[in-house]
C-alpha cells in the first residue's frame, strides 16, 4: 500500500483571461447612482408629461365652456326682436308693452327686444318672482343678467299660417275690453296669443284673445281669469298701467289701420318668448358658477331654466345705439335707458370670465383683469386660472330696420 502524505500539494492556479475581470465596489455604486439618476430624470418627464396633459385638458374645457356660452347667448341676440315689431315698413315699433298679473297687477313692462339688468343677491331672474339670482359682484365687478325677446316657433292656432297679420278696419273698435274690428276673423281662435301694434302711437301690445265672433268681425281682448296677460279694462287699462303711462291715453282713432299679429296657440317655447341668461350657483355645488339660460312664454310660464355652461365667473355686456342709420360707441345699458334708447340697440359687445383648475398651481394669476369696462380681481390664493372672453353680436331684427 502506498502511503498517504502529510499534506496535499497546492492546486494550480486557474489560467488567466485576458480582459476579463469583476466589477468593484465603487464601479458598482457608481452605476447604481446613474440608474437612479435615470430613473428620476424618467419619472420627473412622466410627470411633466402629465401635469401638461392635465393642463391641456383643463384649458380645452374652458374653451368648451366659452365657446358653448357665447354660441348660445350669441344666437339669441341675433333673433332679438323678431316678429315682435309689426309687419316690416308698417309703422314698426321697438317698445312692447306686456302685462302678468301673477308679477304685478298694478303695472304694465316695458319689453325691448335686448335689455339689461344688474345682478344683486336678492334680485330675481327677468319675468319671475321666485328664481333669485343669489350671486353678485364677483371680484368687484358688476354681473349682468341679459334678456332678449323673440318670437320662436309659432304656435298652431287659426286656419292660416300664424305669425300672419291682419290689418284692423277704420271703422276701429272699442277701448274697454281692447276689441277689434277685422275685415275677416276666422284666423283667429280663443286662446291665440296676438301683438297689437298701434302705428299712429309706435306702440306694441301683446294681448291674448278671449272672444271672436259677431257682425262687425270683432277680435277681443278681456281681462279675467281666463288669462293673466290682458290687463284690465283693454286698452283704457293700457293707458293707465303702462310705466310710464301712455299720454294722452289710447283713443278710438289710434285703433284705425292697426295690425294684429297672430301667433297661435301657445305651446312650450312657441310665439313670443323671453330668453334671460344670468350667473347663478350650480344646483350641485353652490360654490361654482354656472351660466343659466331662463325661457319664459307668453303665458309667463317658465319652461325651460337650467345652466349651460359651469365655472362662468362673470358676465357683461356693453351696448350700441343706432342714431340716423349710423351705429354709436359701446356703453353701459344705464347709459342706454337714460338716454331713452332701448328700442334703437344695435349691437352688443358681451365678455365673460371663466375659470380653470390651476393645476400645480403653476400659471400665477394676474391682480386685475379688464372686462370691458369693468375691473375684476381674482380671488386670492391660486388654485384657479381666469380668463377673459369677448365678442360682438349685431342685432339684424331691430335698429337696422328702423
Amino acid at each position: 500500500m502506498k502511503p498517504v502524505p502529510d499534506f496535499l500539494p497546492p492546486r494550480s492556479p486557474a489560467p488567466h483571461r485576458p480582459g476579463v475581470r469583476g466589477f468593484t465596489l465603487i464601479e458598482t455604486l457608481v452605476a447604481l447612482a446613474v440608474a437612479a439618476m435615470l430613473g428620476l430624470l424618467l419619472f420627473i418627464s412622466f410627470t411633466s408629461l402629465e401635469s401638461n396633459g392635465i393642463r391641456a385638458s383643463d384649458s380645452s374645457r374652458l374653451q368648451d365652456h366659452a365657446r358653448v356660452s357665447m354660441t348660445l347667448l350669441s344666437d339669441d341676440l341675433s333673433r332679438a326682436g323678431f316678429m315682435m315689431n309689426g309687419p316690416s315698413g308698417q309703422g314698426r315699433c321697438a317698445r312692447l308693452l306686456t302685462y302678468n298679473s301673477n308679477l304685478n297687477p298694478n303695472q304694465m313692462s316695458n319689453q325691448w327686444p335686448v335689455s339689461s339688468v344688474v345682478q344683486s343677491t336678492s334680485g330675481y331672474v327677468p319675468g319671475t318672482s321666485s328664481t333669485a339670482f343669489n350671486y353678485a359682484s364677483p371680484g368687484g365687478a358688476a354681473t349682468d343678467a341679459i334678456t332678449m325677446f323673440y318670437a320662436a316657433n309659432f304656435g298652431q292656432g287659426g286656419t292660416v299660417a300664424p305669425g300672419s297679420v291682419r290689418v284692423v278696419k277704420a271703422s276701429n273698435g272699442s277701448l274697454s275690453n281692447a276689441a277689434l274690428f277685422v275685415a275677416n276673423n276666422s284666423a283667429f281662435q280663443v286662446g291665440d296669443v296676438d301683438i297689437v301694434v298701434l302705428p299712429a302711437r309706435n306702440i306694441c301690445i301683446r294681448f291674448q284673445i278671449t272672444g271672436t265672433g259677431g257682425a262687425a268681425n270683432q277680435i277681443v281682448h278681456n281681462s279675467g281669469s281666463s288669462t293673466v296677460i290682458n290687463p284690465p279694462n283693454g286698452f283704457n287699462g293700457v293707458s293707465s298701467l303702462a310705466n310710464p303711462a301712455v299720454s294722452p291715453a289710447i283713443t278710438t282713432a289710434d285703433l284705425a289701420q292697426a295690425y294684429v299679429q297672430d301667433f297661435g296657440q301657445i305651446s312650450g317655447a312657441s310665439g313670443p318668448i323671453q330668453v334671460s341668461y344670468s350667473i347663478r350657483p350650480d344646483p350641485t355645488s353652490p360654490g361654482t358658477p354656472d351660466l343659466w339660460r331662463t325661457v319664459i312664454n307668453a303665458l309667463g310660464t317658465v319652461v325651460s331654466d337650467s345652466p349651460v355652461a359651469g365655472n362662468v365667473v362673470l358676465l357683461h355686456a356693453l351696448y350700441a345705439p343706432v342714431v340716423s342709420g349710423q351705429l354709436q360707441g359701446f356703453v353701459p345699458w344705464s347709459t342706454i335707458s337714460g338716454a331713452n334708447q332701448q328700442g334703437q340697440v344695435g349691437a352688443v359687445e358681451l365678455a365673460y370670465v371663466v375659470r380653470k383648475p390651476n393645476t400645480a398651481g403653476r400659471t400665477g394669476n394676474p391682480a386685475t383683469l379688464s372686462v370691458l369696462d369693468e375691473t375684476y380681481t381674482p380671488p386670492a390664493g391660486n388654485a384657479w386660472q381666469y380668463q377673459v372672453f369677448t365678442q360682438t353680436v349685431y342685432l339684424r331684427n331691430v335698429a337696422w330696420n328702423q
